[in-house]
Parts: C-alpha cells; sequence; structure tokens
C-alpha cells in the first residue's frame, strides 16, 4: 500500500433515473453519477445533490456512457449519459470512512452471537425426544418402578397351593361330591341284613 498522498479517478456523468421500474412509460428525471475508479461504486445523486442509491460495477468491462444499470436499493434505474469530468480523490478519506465502516461491522457482527446464544442454548431442550430414551425409560429395572423395599410393608400372602392346582382343585372336589352322595342315596340296610350281620344268623325281629 502507498503512503496517505495516494489518490484514485473519479469520474462525473450526466444520467437520467426512474423509480418506475414496472410502468410502461417512465418517468425519468435528471441526475448525476459518480464512478470510483478506486473500487468501482457507483453513486447517484439528482440534480440537488440528494443521494439516490449506489451500486459496484462487477462487468468485465470499464464503466463507460452508454450504460443502463438498477442499483442495488430502492429499485431505481440508471442510464448514464456523457462523462463531464473527472478528478482524483484523496484515498486517505476513504479509507478512513471503509476502515470506520469496518470496525462497525465487527461491532454489529461481536454483539450478534450474544443474543443468538440463549435461543441455540434453549434449542435442546425443547427437542423431540428420542425413541431410544423412551425404550429406555420403558424398561426400567422393576425395583426402579416400585421402589426398594424398607421393611416396613405388610408380609405378601404366599399361597399353599400353586395356581395349577387352585385351578384343578374345584373340579376334583366335585367329582368327588357325587361319589360321597352316592353313598348316602344307596338304600340303607334293613334291621333283618344288619341283624345278619352281626350274629351270622337269621333272626326275625318283632315289630
Amino acid at each position: 500500500s502507498s503512503g496517505g498522498g495516494s489518490s484514485a479517478a473519479v469520474l462525473e456523468f450526466v444520467c437520467l433515473f426512474t423509480h418506475d421500474l414496472k410502468r410502461k412509460q417512465k418517468r425519468w428525471q435528471d441526475g448525476r453519477l459518480k464512478y470510483h475508479t478506486f473500487n468501482k461504486r457507483i453513486m447517484v445523486y439528482d440534480e440537488r445533490g440528494n443521494f439516490v442509491g449506489d451500486m459496484h460495477w462487477t462487468r468485465d468491462w470499464d464503466f463507460d456512457e452508454g450504460e443502463e444499470i438498477e442499483l442495488e436499493r430502492g429499485g431505481v434505474i440508471v442510464q448514464v449519459a456523457e462523462c463531464v469530468g473527472s478528478r482524483n480523490q484523496d484515498l486517505t478519506e476513504l479509507l478512513d470512512k471503509r476502515a470506520k465502516e469496518k470496525e462497525e461491522r465487527q461491532l454489529k457482527a461481536a454483539s450478534r452471537p450474544s443474543l443468538l446464544r440463549p435461543p441455540i442454548q434453549s434449542t435442546p431442550l425443547h427437542r423431540i425426544p428420542n425413541p431410544q430414551d423412551h425404550f429406555q425409560t420403558r424398561h426400567r429395572p422393576l425395583h426402579q418402578v416400585i421402589g426398594t423395599p424398607t421393611g416396613h410393608h405388610g408380609r405378601a400372602v404366599v399361597p399353599t397351593e400353586s395356581p395349577f392346582e387352585q385351578r384343578h382343585n374345584p373340579a376334583e372336589t366335585s367329582e368327588s361330591r357325587p361319589q360321597k352322595r352316592r353313598r348316602y342315596d344307596t338304600t340303607p340296610p334293613s334291621k333283618l341284613g344288619y341283624a345278619q350281620s352281626l350274629f351270622g344268623a337269621a333272626l326275625t325281629l318283632s315289630a
């Protein structure tokens, strides 16, 4: 880089500009256009010197008369007429301005992460749970679900019969009951038969 006395040419053109991008009959206004050869910046002003807009020239050829351009902001079309002058600009002023703009951009960029940090840190809290997490919680060990026994609870009543025996015992009792009933349903032995069984002889018992 050269010293503080370095300079670059600034070309001044007469131009016409309009805000009517979509209208067939556009209303053109007279203006002035300055082209900075140092950074290829185009700046457009109206006749009273008010700033209209700007853009950077990115074409492969040199900027010159007869170009029609559209500014970056505001939707302005500019038709470049003849060049009316050229002057050399001291770059120290421009470089100082660019340095200030760069510093302001860096300060804004440094403040943006601090504003974005809380949402970034809070987003994991609102994320959709992983299905594996549900699997782990669904199949926890039994002692984690019901808690570790403390000994203060009542003892569980342990059945003396297995579920298999409990299912089959009612069937056995129901089958055994008709057998007992059959014993009582049989006709009782007569007194004569009872006496014969006792004494072994036929006895006639009087009424």
